[in-house]
């Protein structure tokens, strides 16, 4: 078995864990809900503003703040955050493990 082969498997394994598809599930919730999925999309629209940098004023880092809120007085919005949160959980300690020997041999 080569890396390819191994990250494949890893890639259906990673399908395959029931947190993966508590989010799965939790996100088709949310499309089918007319409420959160019109939050869902101005949370998607924020996201991509904070990775780019671009909520430097206070107005829009208030609305983010109220939406954020907003999110999760919504039952089904809260539901695909907590799962989210899970699952992050674990790819996170993946990306631990993965970058582990590299750490190592940089010193760090």
């Amino acid at each position: 078995m080569n890396i390819y082969d191994t990250m494949n498997q890893l890639e259906r394994e990673l399908r395959a864990l029931p947190e993966y598809q508590a989010v799965v599930a939790a996100l088709s919730a949310v499309k089918a809900d007319e409420v959160a999925s019109e939050l869902y999309t101005k949370f998607m629209a924020v996201q991509m503003k904070m990775q780019a940098g671009q909520l430097q004023e206070e107005s829009e880092q208030k609305e983010a703040q109220e939406l954020f809120m907003s999110l999760q007085d919504n039952a089904v919005m809260a539901e695909l955050l907590t799962k989210e949160q899970a699952l992050q959980t674990i790819t996170g300690d993946l990306q631990d493990i993965i970058f582990k020997p590299l750490q190592e041999l940089y010193g760090q």
